[in-house]
């Protein structure tokens, strides 16, 4: 009997909460915000750029994962998280054109650089144009990121890149070379600002660079090798 009395307690204590509209808890927001992470949905960024230590640890995790080529489970993973800050919905985006959804990446980086107008934003969703074949797309949005963040040797490398692709070799030369000196003279890039200065000048363009710089032999046959990708550029 006195089950019984507890049980019409409890429904009477339900039911008065579900009127007065709280029988249930609300959604949190991490819960909507997951929910509507579905193409042509419009996207919760979050702007923020303050990473807390859990933040880190979960994206450390998820990086991990993607330079051991698991993208396919770091996608998952991540959206199993709160995306609590830019560097969550940036990743997102990167892993989503990593795992070949390149018109989704490009519509959720667009949201991000709408939202965020974000110098990372701009250069993911440039890389995410050009892997589609869209260069010109993809050379306002590079541009734009370099102008956002012009000491960023990583962007003025992807916009040289590309200026090669598109057949712009003298603004790419200026721009390799302004990375190279910002990267701390990568090899990497060196290679890249030698392609540009050969398809720009050719070989005494070239000889004069490597005297100025002190570029290895190494360096500049393998520049030389990689400007052949791009010789058929207007």
């Amino acid at each position: 009997m006195k089950f019984k009395q507890a049980g019409l307690v409890s429904t009477a204590f339900f039911t008065a909460a579900l009127v007065a509209g709280c029988a249930l808890p609300p959604l949190q927001d991490s819960e909507t915000e997951k929910e509507s992470r579905t193409p042509g949905s419009h996207l919760q960024v979050n702007c923020s750029t303050n990473m807390s230590p859990e933040h880190r640890v979960e994206l450390d995790a998820i990086d991990s994962m993607m330079n051991a080529s698991e993208n396919y489970a770091a996608l998952a993973r991540l959206e199993a998280l709160s995306f609590q800050t830019q560097h969550h919905w940036l990743r997102w985006a990167q892993l989503l054109a990593k795992v070949e959804q390149l018109d989704y990446s490009e519509e959720v980086y667009q949201q991000i650089a709408e939202t965020c107008d974000s110098a990372q934003a701009y250069h993911g969703l440039g890389i995410v144009y050009v892997k589609g074949g869209k260069i010109e797309e993809g050379l306002k949005a590079l541009g734009t990121a370099k102008a956002k963040e012009p000491a960023s040797a990583d962007m003025r490398n992807d916009f040289g890149v590309v200026l090669m692709q598109g057949g712009f070799f003298g603004q790419a030369a200026f721009e390799l070379r302004t990375a190279y000196e910002l990267s701390g003279k990568k090899e990497s890039m060196g290679r890249n600002m030698v392609a540009a200065y050969y398809l720009h000048g050719g070989e005494e363009a070239v000889a004069k660079l490597q005297r100025e710089l002190g570029l290895s032999n190494g360096v500049v046959s393998a520049g030389i090798k990689f400007s052949e990708r791009f010789a058929g550029g207007v």
